[in-house]
């Protein structure tokens, strides 16, 4: 009875052992059929080679991750001059570089710098025509790519941008109108005369100007000219020069000529 029991225990080890050779073989799928690359590829830890989709090449899936892979062609004059301008002394890697970025060919660099002939998968995947294609590949997925244009220049800020995921690129402020004190009390202008060679006269000057004999006889009797805003009594000033010119001196019936006339350059610059 013992031995038989030895025997049949004998044999049950055996087939356990066959078995399990055979499920470690190289090629046998130790996973349900059932489970896809997604479920595949979700079940390993980090520590895990990942599971190349047919889709991109088995080195996307080697070295950091993310990294910015720059796809270039040596044959494009275009981009030769986008990276001979990336890579200028004091240029867009230069700054990167001094920040920490590491650049280079290898799979280990923040930004990977690939020959086109190495990479004709990720080439097909983002459709690249014109060099060079850049992209972002976290986990040996294509998550963010750039293309050229105007208001995206590949630049530091573009490079921070694939890689992150994250726009820091510091916005142009928003340009807003010019605005000058009023009153109502007379339309506005440009294009300034000076007051008595003053490119910036204070109120008190205005005020103080217009009411000398040049200009107090074309003023209206009812104008309160210290209640009014500098830019109205600017604006005064300039078209008192521009419509009437100098007044004539009381004691002359007329007035000389002279260089100075109301279109005069001078005259506008000393504010006579």
């Amino acid at each position: 009875m013992r031995a038989r029991l030895l025997v049949k225990a004998a044999v049950l080890l055996a087939v356990w052992v066959g078995s399990t050779a055979i499920a470690n073989e190289p090629g046998m799928d130790q996973e349900p059929k059932s489970k896809t690359v997604g479920d595949r590829r979700a079940s390993l830890t980090t520590e895990e080679p990942l599971l190349p989709d047919a889709t991109l090449p088995a080195n996307a899936f080697k070295g950091r991750s993310p990294r910015v892979v720059i796809i270039i062609d040596p044959e494009s004059t275009v981009c030769r001059q986008q990276m001979d301008r990336l890579r200028k002394p004091g240029g867009e890697f230069a700054a990167m570089q001094s920040q920490g970025w590491k650049i280079g060919q290898g799979d280990d660099n923040h930004v990977q710098l690939v020959d086109r002939r190495d990479a004709p998968e990720l080439i097909e995947q983002l459709k690249g025509s014109e060099f060079p294609v850049v992209a972002c590949l976290d986990q040996g997925e294509i998550v963010r790519s750039f293309k050229d244009g105007c208001s995206t220049p590949l630049d530091a800020w573009t490079f921070g941008w694939l890689l992150k995921g994250v726009n820091e690129r510091p916005r142009a402020p928003i340009p807003e109108a010019i605005r000058v004190a009023t009153t109502g009390h007379y339309p506005l202008r440009g294009n300034h005369w000076s007051v008595d060679g003053e490119n910036n006269p204070s109120r008190d000057l205005l005020v103080s100007h217009l009411k000398t004999a040049t200009h107090v006889n074309y003023l209206n009797a009812d104008w309160k000219l210290e209640e009014w805003s500098v830019e109205e009594l600017r604006s005064l000033h300039d078209d008192l020069h521009e419509k009437y010119g100098p007044a004539a001196p009381v004691s002359s019936s007329a007035a000389r000529p002279t260089g100075l006339d109301q279109f005069s350059g001078n005259r506008k610059a000393l504010g006579k």
